[in-house]
């Protein structure tokens, strides 16, 4: 885990929007879709189901299992989010490229499966990236894998419409814990330093940081950083159906 940051979609502050506010600004977010059923693309639909389901995920994952089942069940949505993710007129299919023990991934993971648990056109798979991600390849040929892979800060949600087309990352956390991560790896220097020591020794000790990170995450995004991570995923819904919003496309360079 590392500083740097790559989203497409930004948090935009203030107290989370209501029921109301979200009906009267996007009314389409309660009127039922009229588009015509679209091609399927074979090839990207096989690619997205080598993913995990979050529950395959979990049962495979044996150190943090336990944490990611309890991280889901205490994520609570607020009713704006809860009436944008049941009230989705599009497809969204979620593929997660995560680390698997990465803290970031313990953290926001769950969050992100709660609420496409929570919208009847999102659907969630989960690349481990230690596992053979040529499914990555197939569903966004477009991108230069080789070098996003290195550079990226893991997990990384992609996001694509029902035509497979790539409309929006997030990742690897909301924008409010980046102070609180940096303070952390400020108080830890050793931590970057272990994560590239192979040896036994190292590996032990990194480990320990990594179990003590993953421990005070939990207690920030209990204390807030749940709600800002989610306040995030509500803007996303948000400007996934207004692309020609001009303060969108402004928002989205900026972020």
């Amino acid at each position: 885990m590392c500083t740097s940051r790559t989203r497409t979609l930004w948090y935009s502050g203030g107290m989370e929007p209501t029921i109301e506010s979200v009906v009267e600004s996007h009314p389409a977010l309660v009127a039922p879709s009229t588009a015509k059923p679209r091609a399927v693309h074979p090839d990207k639909l096989l690619a997205y189901n080598r993913g995990l389901r979050y529950a395959e995920f979990v049962k495979r994952t044996e150190r943090f299992s336990g944490l990611l089942r309890t991280r889901y069940n205490e994520t609570r949505l607020g009713p704006a989010l809860q009436l944008a993710a049941a009230c989705f007129p599009e497809t969204m299919n979620i593929l997660a490229v995560v680390s698997e023990e990465d803290p970031d991934t313990v953290a926001v993971l769950p969050l992100v499966a709660r609420l496409t648990a929570a919208g009847p056109r999102f659907t969630l798979r989960i690349l481990n990236d230690d596992d053979d991600l040529a499914p990555l390849a197939v569903l966004a040929p477009e991108l230069d894998l080789a070098t996003l892979l290195d550079e990226w800060d893991l997990p990384q949600f992609l996001c694509f419409d029902e035509d497979w087309y790539l409309q929006a990352q997030w990742g690897p956390r909301p924008s409010a814990a980046e102070a609180q991560v940096e303070r952390w790896l400020a108080a830890h220097p050793e931590y970057e330093i272990l994560a590239e020591d192979e040896s036994p020794e190292g590996q032990e000790q990194y480990a320990a940081l990594v179990e003590e990170l993953v421990y005070e995450m939990r207690v920030w995004y209990n204390s807030g950083l749940a709600q800002h991570c989610l306040d995030e995923w509500l803007e996303l819904l948000r400007v996934w159906q207004a692309p020609d919003d001009p303060s969108a496309a402004e928002g989205g360079a900026n972020a």
